[in-house]
C-alpha cells in the first residue's frame, strides 16, 4: 500500500546490506531509498522492482575513494550530509552471533562490544583489520555505527536477530553521546500484522527528538494458549489469511491412502472424509485456491490411482492443516516442530523450502514471499535457492514499515494516514 504523505521532499535513506524488505517498505512510505547491496542476485531482485542500488561493498562507502568521491564532491559543494541521505537503514549479517552451539556466538558477541569499547568504528580502516583478525562478518555489524559517527545522519534503523541485542545497546550508548534519541528493543513481527513471529532486534534513533518505537496493531501470538489475544488490539495474522487458501480452523481429519478415479474430488481417501471436506466449501473457515493453480497441483492425478502420501501432496496445497518445521525443537532434530494452519508460521530462513506442509510438500518461494508481506506480484530473481536465501534473509516489509513509520512520524501527513486507516479497515 502506499502511503499518503505531506506535500514535502521525498525523505533519503541509504540502506546497507539492503535486500529488498527495507527497499519494499520504503516505496511504500514515499521514502528514496539507496541500497548498498553486494549479492548480484538480490541486485537483479532490486533492480526487477523497481528499487536502486547504488553500489555494491558496504565497505566501500568508507574507505573507497571511487565510491565517495560524489560524497565528498556533494560536502565540497556545500551539501549538507542531511541532503545526501537522513536516515541510515541497516541488516548487518548475524551468522556469527547465535548463542547455539559451543560459545562461539558469545564470544563473537563480546568480540565485538570490545570493538566499540576500543572506538574501532571511528576508523574504518581499523575496523576492518579487527574483521580480518577475527570475523568480517563480526567487524561489518559495526558499519552502521561507523556511517554514524562520520556523518550523523538524523534518522537511523538497525534490524537483527534478538542475540544482537547487547550489539545494539552498546551502539545505543555511543549514540546518546553525539546527541541521539535512542531506543532498542525486541519486537514480536505479528504484532505488527506479520503471518510470522519473528522476533528482531531493533535499534531506532534520531537526532532532531524523541524517537519512538512502533505501537503494536495487532496481539501477540502465544503458542501455548493460542486462543488468548491482548486487548485493544486485532487478532494476529494467519498463514490462512497470508496466503489466501487454507482451513483457517485446523480441522483435524487424516487423508488415507487408496483413492482413485477422476470424481474424486479431492482425492482426499475414504468418503468421510470428502464429506467433512465439502462441509467446509464455501464456509466461514474455508478459503478456496484459484482454479487454475488448483488445476495446475491436482488435475493431472484424478485420472490415476495414487498411494497416501500423493494424496497428502495433493492436498496440502488447497487443504493444509499445518507447517512442519524444518528445525527440531527442544533440541531433537527429530522432533520437528508443526503449526496449524489457522496460526502464524515460525520464523522463516533462508532453509524455508525444506519447511512442508502436513510434512509433505514443501514450501514454494511464493508462499514464503507471501508470509514475508511481500505484495504480489514480487519478481525474484536467481536460483530457487538464492531466492529463498534473499526471503529468509529479509526484514519482513510489514515490520520495516512500521517501524520507519514510528521513527519519521513527522514526516506524514498524520491526518491523511488516519483517514487511509479507516478507509482500508
Amino acid at each position: 500500500m502506499t502511503r499518503v504523505v505531506a506535500e514535502s521532499p521525498a525523505l533519503r535513506a541509504l540502506d546497507l546490506f539492503a535486500g529488498t524488505g527495507w527497499g519494499v517498505a520504503c516505496q511504500r512510505l514515499g521514502i528514496d531509498e539507496m541500497g548498498v547491496e553486494i549479492m548480484p542476485e538480490a541486485v537483479a531482485t532490486r533492480e526487477a522492482n523497481g528499487m536502486h542500488t547504488l553500489y555494491r561493498d558496504v565497505w566501500d562507502g568508507l574507505q573507497n575513494p571511487v565510491v565517495m568521491a560524489t560524497f565528498y564532491k556533494w560536502i565540497a559543494d556545500g551539501g549538507s550530509v542531511d541532503g545526501f541521505y537522513e536516515l541510515l537503514i541497516a541488516s548487518p549479517p548475524c551468522q556469527t552471533f547465535s548463542l547455539a552451539g559451543k560459545g562461539a556466538g558469545r564470544a563473537a558477541l563480546d568480540e565485538v562490544i570490545e570493538a566499540i569499547r576500543l572506538d574501532a568504528y571511528k576508523d574504518p580502516a581499523s575496523l576492518r583489520a579487527f574483521g580480518e583478525k577475527h570475523d568480517m562478518r563480526t567487524a561489518l555489524v559495526l558499519t552502521p555505527l561507523a556511517h554514524v559517527w562520520r556523518d550523523r545522519p538524523r534518522l537511523v534503523a538497525l534490524e537483527q536477530v534478538p542475540s544482537v541485542l547487547p550489539v545494539w545497546e552498546a551502539c545505543a550508548d555511543v549514540m546518546r553521546s553525539l546527541g541521539y534519541s535512542v531506543k532498542v528493543a525486541v519486537l514480536n513481527a505479528e504484532q505488527y500484522g506479520v503471518p510470522q513471529t519473528r522476533r528482531r532486534a531493533i535499534l531506532v534513533a534520531r537526532l532532531d527528538g524523541e524517537v519512538q518505537l512502533p505501537t503494536p496493531t495487532h496481539s501477540r501470538y502465544y503458542p501455548r494458549t493460542p486462543e488468548k489475544l491482548d486487548p485493544g488490539v486485532k487478532r494476529w495474522v494467519s498463514m490462512a489469511d497470508a496466503l489466501g487458501w487454507g482451513m483457517t480452523d485446523a480441522p483435524m481429519h487424516t487423508i488415507v491412502a487408496g483413492t482413485h478415479g477422476p470424481t474424486d474430488r479431492w482425492a482426499s481417501g475414504g468418503s468421510s472424509v470428502r464429506k467433512q471436506l465439502d462441509a467446509k466449501i464455501g464456509g466461514p473457515n474455508w478459503i478456496d485456491m484459484p482454479a487454475s493453480d488448483a488445476a495446475k497441483h491436482s488435475q493431472q492425478k484424478y485420472d490415476v490411482r495414487i498411494g497416501a502420501e500423493e494424496a497428502a501432496t495433493i492436498q496440502t496445497y488447497p487443504t493444509a492443516r499445518f507447517l512442519r518445521s524444518n528445525y527440531g525443537t527442544g533440541g531433537d532434530a527429530a522432533a520437528r516442530g508443526e503449526r496449524g494452519l489457522d496460526r502464524p508460521a515460525p520464523t522463516l530462513t533462508s532453509k524455508a523450502d525444506r519447511n512442508k506442509w502436513d510434512g509433505v510438500r514443501n514450501m514454494t518461494s511464493d508462499e514464503a514471499s507471501a508470509l514475508q508481506t511481500y505484495g504480489r506480484p514480487f519478481v525474484w530473481c536467481g536460483t530457487k535457492t538464492m531466492q529463498f536465501l534473499q526471503i529468509g534473509n529479509a526484514v519482513p516489509p510489514l515490520l520495516a514499515e512500521a517501524i520507519l513509520a514510528a521513527i519519521t512520524a513527522s514526516e506524514w501527513d498524520i491526518e491523511a494516514l488516519a483517514a487511509e486507516e479507516l478507509a482500508t479497515a
